[in-house]
């Protein structure tokens, strides 16, 4: 009888695992409070003064190394800040100097390390609408700055820093720009066998990042049903950090600086373009470049 069990346990095992029935990556975020997915924003409209934009969960985010070699990632996950848990993971790629593919695989998050919120949007009035809504209808989003364990296929151990920078928050957080050279979405992954800490090509490109919350009472933004964004009037305090953060003092793992396109001529070419009335065109060039 114990072997006929335990034979039958084992063909149920391999069951479940042919047919799928293990939770999804999808399930296991739902499962979790907080989500994130790597983004890529579709701007509406004219480029030069877009209507809105469109959140795409196709995003590559890349980051580069001191030999010029460049990961790109994709996928999306979660995290749960009072047990210190997170899963989530999806694809990489490294392309050495020369652009060859020099390693791809998979990834997956292994632990969670911090989270740090921050306040502000895109700011871009009243008028400006948002589409592709990756959380579920109703969930507030925000920005910040999210570090959790990281395993590559092939690759090993790491951290990877994620961290989603609007418009509105390197206005109202300006050590952000500077020291610490920052210009809007990026991701930096270090272990023992790589170092990608190059962010400033990705902060102007439209690769980003994209964190939402499933408690639709937490601080940030939700979208309306026309379509446009607004604070989160669910929430008690929305200049508090502390729902995501769970109370703990969390914050990012510090970053290098950037090593990208320099800061001080892209904003002020933004400042210049706000001055004469085209601040969404300084919103296209903040993320894209001054090319």
């Amino acid at each position: 009888m114990k072997k006929f069990l335990i034979v039958g346990l084992t063909l149920l095992v391999a069951l479940m695992s042919s047919n799928g029935v293990w939770p999804s990556e999808a399930a296991a975020q739902r499962n979790l409070p907080y989500t994130f997915f790597f983004t890529h924003y579709e701007l509406l409209g004219d480029p030069n003064d877009p209507e809105g934009v469109r959140h795409n969960s196709t995003g590559k985010p890349f980051a580069e190394a001191p030999d010029d070699s460049r990961i790109t990632i994709s996928g999306k996950g979660g995290w749960d800040p009072t047990s210190r848990t997170a899963r989530g993971g999806g694809r990489y790629t490294i392309k050495d100097a020369s652009g060859e593919v020099s390693s791809r695989g998979s990834w997956r998050v292994t632990g969670f390390s911090s989270f740090e919120q921050l306040d502000g949007w895109w700011g871009m009035g009243p008028k400006f609408k948002e589409k592709g809504w990756q959380g579920a209808p109703g969930s507030p989003s925000f920005s910040g700055f999210l570090t959790v364990k990281v395993n590559l296929e092939d690759q090993g151990d790491g951290t990877l820093v994620a961290w989603c920078l609007m418009p509105e928050v390197l206005e109202r957080h300006p050590h952000l720009a500077k020291p610490d050279g920052h210009a809007g979405d990026g991701i930096s992954l270090t272990g023992d066998g790589f170092d990608f800490t190059d962010f400033g090509e990705n902060e102007m490109s439209m690769e980003g990042v994209m964190f939402y919350s499933t408690d639709p009472a937490s601080d940030g933004y939700v979208l309306t049903s026309d379509g446009h964004t607004i604070r989160n009037l669910a929430s008690d305090s929305p200049e508090s950090s502390a729902t995501a953060t769970s109370g703990a003092a969390a914050s990012a793992s510090p970053l290098p600086p950037s090593g990208g396109t320099p800061l001080v001529s892209v904003l002020g070419l933004v400042a210049t373009l706000t001055l004469v009335g085209s601040g969404a065109a300084a919103m296209v060039l903040l993320r894209r470049g001054s090319s």
